[in-house]
């Protein structure tokens, strides 16, 4: 398994930062293959994603993986046993002041997998990372 992990700074509160992050419905904002996410009560969800098997024909796919959210430790871990994929998200506080408007977060994201080429991966990551930075700073 390829093991790959980024971070980027979020110029909002950490707590504003989980709680955009830890509802699975918004990971289509910053997952650009990634089409629809419905989360279950038994801590499962169901994902849509675009996927190109062949390079070039895009072909729609329905998956269902494990999700768990710990609000306290502002950390999330998923995955799917079928794909041999698994991930994990933790967002802290960079800043502990009494102005909201200066603190900032930091969002690390963790992932293992045995497809795809880590370069990819990692670009893909770095994308989705600037992706959340700029979704939570708008709404901030």
């Amino acid at each position: 398994m390829s093991e790959h992990s980024r971070t980027i700074t979020v110029h909002a509160p950490a707590d504003v930062t989980f709680g955009y992050l830890s509802d699975a419905r918004h990971l289509p904002d910053f997952m650009p293959r990634m089409r629809r996410v419905e989360p279950h009560d038994d801590g499962t969800v169901t994902v849509t994603a675009v996927v190109t098997p062949d390079g070039t024909r895009e072909l729609e796919v329905q998956g269902t993986a494990w999700l768990e959210v710990d609000q306290e430790a502002r950390a999330m871990r998923w995955g799917s046993e079928r794909h041999s994929y698994r991930g994990s998200l933790t967002v802290e506080s960079d800043v502990e002041g009494d102005i909201e408007g200066d603190a900032e977060s930091t969002v690390e994201i963790s992932l293992s997998t045995e497809h795809g080429d880590p370069a990819t991966i990692d670009a893909g990551l770095d994308r989705a990372l600037e992706a959340i930075a700029a979704r939570i700073e708008a709404r901030a």
